[in-house]
């Protein structure tokens, strides 16, 4: 793959649109909820424009003006390796009891003074949002709901986050388990969200080498649209009681045998997909 630019100037470039877009998607915010106030229809159009601008556009740019083979750079050019996507979707799921676990872990995490406080008032309001963006419990908000924060959002932030920016880490010939740790950890962070910090950032380098293993950034966009997905199916089967405490995070999290099979099942997953990875492709 040719690249245009050295990987200094292409991570400089890559920062300044990010910032330029959030720049700007942060200007719209204020512009349209300023105005229109917390609603379902403006909360769900400014999704879309958030996926849109800060994580779609920065990515598609810097392909384009990084590379003369932007399709190739973001690994969208090819498929997934057979029988890829079934084992690494059944690795996903068999690892719900131990990330339900680290979750439990996670949110019982005690914090000095006032930062509880103010991380978990944070939680509370992320909440809220996320329960008036996806609306009342019907087959239309469902539909909705799943192509916006199944979908889209799951889409756009493996485009941005392993298309773009690990893409650019990696064919810069940085070692790859630093480049797959180093997006996970900043794919969480940027979520502002501590009491879900550390399963997220586990997702997130499960996601990265999936992406490394199958050559294929479709795989990790499949297996981030079915983890968000299943929030979403979870409150449409299970009822409006879902928006506060989902009872998908709490399977087999307080089972040991459960956590212990499903670390096993976790790691025999992993173990196969290393072992069917693609030959990586030489990149400059």
């Amino acid at each position: 793959m040719t690249l245009t630019l050295t990987l200094g100037k292409r991570i400089a470039f890559f920062a300044c649109i990010t910032l330029f877009c959030y720049m700007l998607m942060a200007l719209l915010l204020q512009l349209v909820l300023g105005h229109t106030g917390q609603q379902t229809v403006w909360l769900r159009i400014m999704a879309v424009a958030q996926d849109l601008i800060m994580f779609i556009l920065p990515a598609l740019v810097t392909a384009l003006f990084c590379t003369r083979l932007p399709a190739q750079f973001l690994a969208i050019n090819s498929g997934i390796p057979r029988g890829m996507t079934i084992i690494a979707v059944c690795t996903l799921i068999c690892s719900i009891p131990a990330m339900n676990a680290l979750i439990m872990w996670n949110e019982s995490i005690h914090l000095p003074g006032n930062l509880e406080a103010t991380f978990r008032a944070a939680e509370e309001a992320a909440q809220a949002q996320v329960t008036l963006l996806l609306g009342p419990n019907t087959i239309m908000n469902f539909i909705v709901s799943l192509l916006i924060v199944g979908v889209l959002a799951g889409l756009s932030e493996e485009l941005f986050f392993r298309g773009a920016f690990q893409r650019l880490l990696t064919t810069g010939r940085w070692n790859v388990h630093t480049a797959v740790w180093l997006v996970a950890f900043i794919f969480s962070a940027v979520h502002m969200q501590f009491y879900g910090f550390f399963p997220r950032m586990l997702l997130g380098a499960f996601f990265g080498y999936a992406l490394v293993w199958s050559g294929s950034l479709w795989l990790p966009v499949i297996l981030h649209v079915l983890n968000n997905s299943v929030y979403i199916f979870g409150r449409y089967f299970l009822g409006d009681d879902m928006a506060n405490a989902s009872a998908v995070d709490t399977i087999g999290a307080d089972s040991i045998p459960l956590i212990v099979i499903s670390v096993v099942l976790t790691a025999l997953g992993l173990t196969i997909l290393y072992r069917r990875r693609v030959r990586p492709d030489a990149e400059n």
